[in-house]
């Protein structure tokens, strides 16, 4: 009885299950998932750093695409209203 009410009382399983309370942000979640494969399935940090690198890149690479399009709607709207503003 002695037993459980040590571990009750123990701060790191209170600071624990403070932790558990609170929602993880993204950052925290993949630090988290990080670390574990890295102790558990033996993983190098290099390994996520290309990762988490190519993932970036790819999101860059649709964000600059999706402007680029959005910009050549827009183009093709001004020129049209320029066209038939000088048609009159």
């Amino acid at each position: 009885d002695h037993v459980n009410k040590k571990a009750k009382e123990d701060k790191s399983v209170k600071r624990y299950q403070a932790l558990k309370r609170k929602p993880q942000t993204k950052a925290q979640a993949r630090k988290n998932m990080m670390i574990y494969l890295k102790n558990v399935a033996g993983f190098k940090m290099d390994y996520f750093k290309g990762i988490f690198l190519m993932t970036y890149v790819q999101s860059l690479r649709n964000t600059l695409t999706q402007t680029w399009i959005s910009c050549k709607r827009q183009r093709s709207r001004w020129m049209k209203r320029i066209v038939e503003h000088s048609r009159g």
